[in-house]
């Protein structure tokens, strides 16, 4: 095994595998990013938004069918189409490229929430269609997702029997029964401190962590605003929780999970995932900083 390091979607990548397996996640990786970037006008995103039936690649629609499951399973919860309210609030520019941007005041939202989105998926013809206002932002989704197909060719089709890609410390890792354990740090998004340490199962296990606090960033009247859109209002999560991190066997399903638990707050949140999935675990930091966690993570 061997480490490399390096960037990609805008974060720090780290892959743990034979170097020979180093090159072709790097580039799934990179192709993944030129697909879904809504800063690349050239992007199957950038295209999609723009609007109209758009003939879209494979790898797109793949996606972007997925993440309707999770808008579907969550009950409108989660949703990939929110590109356009992150633009109204200021991210419309890629943090790796201008570090914390400014934004100007948020002009209010031009209508309430729709019931739900309308999108029309071609799987013959391959296009996307969205209604009027929509924009496709798949975001951490996708990262989690991409991730979670590398790790399963690396594992299934390569025959690698021990592994771990980590994308921002969004992570997938793999071992055989009897193999060393993997131990994951999560640190505490308010304090200069870990948390704690979590030792992952033999198998595949993914662990996604969303904060209201990694990608923040002030518009010119003062207000702090963060990238978690809440889709019932249109705007950042207002609920108590600053952090949540979740473990599960699927880091599209974590990345998601982790996002509603910021969304429904410290309390409302671990019974809801509960339904989910009940073998999920889960970290939560509150704003006042208190860690409460399930109780297989304690």
């Amino acid at each position: 095994m061997k480490v490399l390091r390096d960037r990609v979607m805008g974060t720090d990548l780290m892959l743990v595998l034979p170097p020979r397996r180093h090159a072709p996640v790097l580039e799934w990786l990179r192709t993944v990013e030129r697909t879904f970037s809504r800063f690349d006008p050239g992007s199957d995103t950038s295209r999609v938004n723009a609007g109209g039936p758009v003939v879209v690649s494979e790898l797109f629609l793949a996606a972007l069918h997925e993440a309707c499951r999770y808008l579907d399973a969550t009950g409108g919860l989660f949703s990939p189409f929110l590109g356009a309210e992150l633009a109204r609030l200021g991210y419309d520019t890629d943090f790796a490229l201008v570090g914390t941007p400014e934004a100007a005041p948020a002009p209010p939202r031009a209508a309430a929430p729709a019931a739900a989105p309308v999108v029309h998926l071609d799987h013959d013809r391959r296009t996307v269609t969205l209604s009027p206002g929509l924009a496709v932002d798949l975001g951490g989704f996708v990262k989690g997702w991409s991730v979670q197909r590398a790790a399963q060719a690396q594992r299934e089709s390569e025959g690698v029997p021990y592994g771990m890609i980590d994308a921002g410390g969004d992570l997938v890792a793999w071992r055989p029964e009897g193999g060393r354990p993997w131990r994951i740090g999560v640190e505490h998004p308010l304090r200069e401190q870990p948390i704690g340490v979590l030792e992952l199962p033999a198998g595949t296990a993914a662990v996604a962590t969303s904060s209201v606090v990694r990608r923040s960033w002030r518009d010119r009247a003062g207000t702090v605003l963060h990238h978690i859109v809440d889709p019932r209002t249109g705007e950042p999560a207002g609920s108590d929780c600053a952090q949540a991190t979740v473990m599960t066997g699927d880091l599209a399903a974590a990345e998601v999970y982790a996002t509603c638990l910021v969304l429904l707050g410290t309390r409302e949140g671990p019974p809801w995932l509960a339904g989910q999935d009940p073998d999920a675990r889960w970290i939560t930091v509150g704003r006042d900083g208190r860690v409460r966690s399930s109780a297989a993570t304690a």
